[in-house]
């Protein structure tokens, strides 16, 4: 069972990856590379992309983050900029 900690550190750059405006295929390539969540990777690969776009765009019209997480700025996006 996973350490609440880490639990909340995945959900927090899930829900920061999903309305980053990122491609479907690069949040889920974050997801299942990010060595610090190896132990949801089978989770991550069951999700459907088609599904994550629909998240995506939810996160987009109705989500507000009141902080947003800090994340290694080089490791997430490819081009080295925040979104």
């Amino acid at each position: 069972m996973p350490e609440k900690s880490e639990l909340i550190e995945y959900q927090d750059a899930l829900l920061e990856l999903l309305s980053s405006g990122l491609h479907q295929s690069i949040i889920l390539e974050r997801l299942e590379t990010d060595q610090r969540f190896e132990r949801y990777r089978d989770y991550v690969r069951e999700f459907d992309p088609d599904m994550v776009d629909v998240a995506c765009e939810l996160m987009g019209k109705w989500a507000k983050r009141k902080k947003p997480m800090q994340l290694e700025t080089e490791s997430w996006y490819p081009s080295g900029k925040v979104h």
